[in-house]
This record gives C-alpha cells, sequence and structure tokens, in this order.
C-alpha cells in the first residue's frame, strides 16, 4: 500500500489531463469542499489508484489463503435473501478502485458469480483479466452479451453489473448524480424487468490501517423496478452516491462520469 500511494503520487504529476478529469469530477460532486479540500481529495484519489495496481497483484497472484484472512462481509444476509427469492441477483457494483479484488474477494462466499466486463484494448491484458478472473471461480460475460446476462438470471445466479460509467446517450437517461445531471444507462433496470432479479448495492472498502477490506452488502433496492426509467435511474444512482461518502478517494474519479450533457449545457471537461 506504501509503494501503491507514492506510484498514485507520481501518475498525479506525470499525468495532467487525468488530473484534470479527476479535478473537475471532484469539483462537481463535492462543490461544498474548499478549493484545498478538493486538491487533497484529488491526490487521494490518484493514491487510491496507485494502490489497485498492486491490489491486481495481489488478486491474481497473491495467496488465497491470505486472502481470506483480508477480508470480512458486511451485510451477506442481504445477498442470501436476495438469491432466496429464486429470480437472480444483479449486483450493482460501481467502479471503486477496489473492483479487482472486490470480485475476487466475493467468489469466495459463491459459485454463482458472473461478472459483466468490457473487453481490455491491449489483447496481452486481455489475456490476463479472461485467464486469471476464471481462475478464481468467476464466469466472464461481455457487456454486448445481453442474453447471456438474461441467462444466468433466469439461472437463479449472481450478475456483477456496473453501470456508473457514460458510453453516450443511447439506451440511456439523465438522472441526478452527486448533485449533477448525469448520463445514465437503463439496462439495469431492464434486466430487472425481464427476470425479476433483485438489485443489491455492493462495494469493496479498503481500511486506511491497510488491515484488509470490508465487503460492504446492502439491502435490494425497494420498489425497483418501476415503469420509469428516469425514476429507476435515480434510484440506481443513489444506492452508488451512498457508497461514495462513505469511502469517496476510493472511488474512481479518473473516467469522465459527465462527458455527455443534457442538451445546451456545455462540456464540463473543456479547460476553455
Amino acid at each position: 500500500m506504501w509503494l501503491g500511494r507514492q506510484l498514485g503520487n507520481l501518475t498525479y504529476i506525470l499525468m495532467p489531463r487525468r488530473r484534470h478529469i479527476v479535478k473537475t469530477n471532484i469539483r462537481l460532486c463535492f462543490p461544498e469542499l474548499s478549493p484545498e479540500e478538493q486538491k487533497q481529495r484529488v491526490k487521494e484519489s490518484f493514491a487510491s489508484v496507485g494502490m489497485s495496481v498492486f491490489e491486481i497483484g495481489l488478486s491474481w497472484w497473491g495467496s488465497h489463503a491470505k486472502l481470506v484472512q483480508l477480508h470480512k462481509p458486511e451485510g451477506l444476509e442481504h445477498l442470501h435473501a436476495a438469491l432466496a427469492q429464486n429470480h437472480g441477483v444483479i449486483i450493482l457494483a460501481s467502479h471503486f478502485t477496489t473492483l479487482e479484488i472486490a470480485g475476487t474477494l466475493l467468489a469466495k462466499h459463491t459459485e454463482l458469480l458472473n461478472i459483466v466486463y468490457k473487453r481490455a484494448h491491449n489483447p496481452l491484458f486481455e489475456w490476463f483479466i479472461r485467464t486469471k478472473r476464471s481462475e478464481n471461480n468467476v464466469k466472464l460475460v461481455k457487456h454486448t452479451c445481453v442474453r447471456e446476462m438474461i441467462r444466468a438470471l433466469k439461472k437463479g445466479e449472481i450478475l456483477w453489473y456496473s453501470p456508473d460509467q457514460d458510453f453516450g446517450e443511447k439506451d440511456s437517461v439523465f438522472a441526478p448524480f452527486m448533485g449533477v445531471s448525469t448520463c445514465t444507462l437503463i439496462s439495469t433496470q431492464r434486466l430487472a424487468r425481464i427476470t425479476g432479479a433483485l438489485v443489491v448495492p455492493f462495494y469493496a472498502e479498503r481500511l486506511s490501517d491497510n488491515s484488509g477490506y470490508v465487503l460492504h452488502f446492502s439491502p435490494a433496492i425497494e420498489n425497483f423496478p418501476t415503469d420509469n426509467d428516469i425514476v429507476d435511474s435515480t434510484a440506481i444512482n443513489h444506492a452508488i452516491e451512498q457508497q461514495i461518502k462513505e469511502t469517496p478517494a476510493q472511488y474512481l474519479w479518473g473516467h469522465r462520469r459527465f462527458k455527455s450533457r443534457p442538451a445546451g449545457e456545455a462540456d464540463v471537461y473543456n479547460k476553455n
């Protein structure tokens, strides 16, 4: 973790474009913070990303026996209660820097895990992702294979789905997220409508004393889905907000979450 923090400090200096994106996101989502507090949160975000690089190594090549000792689940009963409904469960797993190790640790508690992922551009990294995640008893589903997602849920399995990225306005609506009108995928509610699956929010917290991780499971989102995509997307975003507010530095602020804007709004990442 110390090495990861140093790596994060270095990338903060060497990656001005990414620093601008993180700075913009923090400014939009935490307007109540002073400029100095926002700057500190940006630095903490880079440090967290640096730590995640080493966590990927721990997830893929570390001792599984030690990994079990490094974490504890909180609220696992919420996952079990949702599974008991026999309609499958959608794990709402947003893009925290702990995402990779979270998947590895979650797989220690179930043999039903299917992770939706976007194919990596680098062929070597793609090979490692598929090989190492499969070794961890995880089934991988490409983000374009909707039928495979539906099939897994109808079999009563768990589908790990992370909708908190901006893929453009197709199959999306604008809904509030951290006080900002945000282009939000409607895939989560569509999958829930088709299969009857419950949606259980989940994330992994990296403990500040470096003693390990806590897997946080929340109760399934109530009255979901409705027949209104904006209402449903607002509920999804709210669940993710609650997680971010607990550990804001550990969220992955480096992606352009607010890239798409409602008609008439300017590009928030434009330096001009």
